[in-house]
């Protein structure tokens, strides 16, 4: 039986990449009108390696652009990455990651697929 359009499950099978449920703790850096920088805590709910969902504990509007702070497992190493919110419910939002790096990529890579 086909599934219906919007369901969750015909966006999983459109994605390019597939995700990987984690849940770490992140931040989000948005940047205030005054230049001032707002710090969002987050927790991730799934990543790929172009983008990620995340539950926030304040909801921000879909297209604002913010910087992705994880710790990595095993690493210690923080990974920062440049995204919009794309879309969002409530305090849960997907983020659709922007210009990443090669270093940034295989990172993303190593935890989509560790």
């Amino acid at each position: 039986m086909p599934t219906p359009l919007g369901s969750q499950s015909s966006l999983c099978a459109s994605r390019l990449f597939s995700r990987r449920r984690l849940d770490l703790r992140a931040r989000l850096l948005v940047q205030r009108s005054t230049g001032e920088p707002v710090i969002v805590q987050a927790r991730t709910v799934d990543v790929s390696r172009t983008g990620a969902g995340v539950t926030l504990m304040r909801e921000l509007p879909s297209g604002t652009q913010v910087v992705l702070c994880l710790r990595l497992p095993g690493r210690g190493a923080v990974l920062s990455l440049r995204a919009v919110i794309i879309r969002r419910q409530g305090c849960r939002a997907g983020l659709q990651f922007l210009e990443t790096n090669a270093t940034q990529r295989l990172l993303l890579a190593e935890l989509c697929y560790a």
